[in-house]
């Protein structure tokens, strides 16, 4: 029988490789999750500057329909 020191190699490389797989398994989830949160990131972003432009055209509409109206009133 084996002393209390030494340790059966074959049951070390078992619980290695679970550690190991889990662990890859736990980083690939983490790189998932990261790259989702990425692609939120960059979608909602992409959709906060369609509102920014559509909201500069809307005041620059605005601004050009005041400046016309003045032209048109015939105010000097």
């Amino acid at each position: 029988m084996n002393n209390n020191s030494e340790v059966d190699v074959n049951v070390l490389v078992s619980i290695y490789n679970q550690k190991i797989s889990a662990l890859t398994n736990q980083n690939i989830l983490l790189e998932a999750k990261l790259q989702t949160l990425q692609k939120d990131y960059e979608n909602e972003k992409n959709l906060l500057l369609v509102k920014i432009a559509e909201f500069g055209k809307d005041q620059l509409v605005k601004t050009k329909k005041k400046s016309d109206d003045y032209q048109q009133s015939g105010v000097e």
